[in-house]
């Protein structure tokens, strides 16, 4: 599958290297092409392109920059954005959603896509490198409106070592961003640090 990674931090970097071990064409999209980030991505094999040129033969779109900056991202790339799914995997934690309810929301409107998947931001980078908790992988939380979008993001989800568990409509991707917002506090401002997760037992 053709990814299309837009931002070269630690999350993207983190999938970008887990896909194309399992064989996925990896595509960074960045601001400046000759950015230490930038160098970070090709030193794990991927192609690195300014943002418009990365959108090129994209099937799967994660947007991995920071949330600020996401609207102007999106507004300077010409693309038609119905023929990706797109991962959100951002959070709103120092930028304003609004009128939006949500990061995710308010990327699916100013894309127009329906096929956007919240995935990926309820955890630190340390875990998405290794989601393995006492010989037991950790979830990544999902949801968006497509099934099959969500399927295909469930997959790659997979292949990223996570368990998934679906958390419903986009509308959900609050809690989801929430959830975010509670794992950062712990890690950074109560001094818990990262190498913790949250976590789904059942009876």
């Amino acid at each position: 599958m053709h990814i299309t990674i837009l931002g070269a931090g630690n999350i993207g970097l983190a999938a970008g290297k887990k896909w194309k071990d399992k064989g996925h064409s990896i595509t960074f999209g960045v601001r400046d092409p000759e950015s230490q980030k930038a160098w970070d991505a090709r030193n794990i094999g991927a192609e690195v392109k300014p943002f418009q040129e990365a959108m090129q033969g994209a099937e799967v779109v994660l947007i991995a920059v920071p949330f600020g900056v996401t609207d102007e991202v999106i507004k300077n790339i010409q693309f038609d954005w119905d023929n990706v799914i797109i991962i959100d995997a951002t959070n709103p934690i120092s930028a304003s959603t609004e009128p939006f309810d949500s990061a995710a929301e308010a990327i699916a409107a100013w894309t127009g896509n329906g096929n956007v998947v919240k995935a990926f931001n309820t955890t630190g980078v340390g875990n998405m490198l290794n989601p393995i908790y006492n010989g037991t992988a950790i979830e990544t939380f999902i949801c968006g409106d497509d099934a099959d979008a969500k399927k295909c993001v469930a997959g790659l989800a997979e292949d990223l070592g996570f368990r998934v568990m679906d958390m419903g409509g986009l509308q959900n991707a609050v809690l989801l961003e929430n959830l975010a917002k509670m794992w950062v506090t712990a890690a950074y401002k109560l001094g818990k640090g990262p190498n913790f997760a949250f976590t789904v037992v059942q009876r």
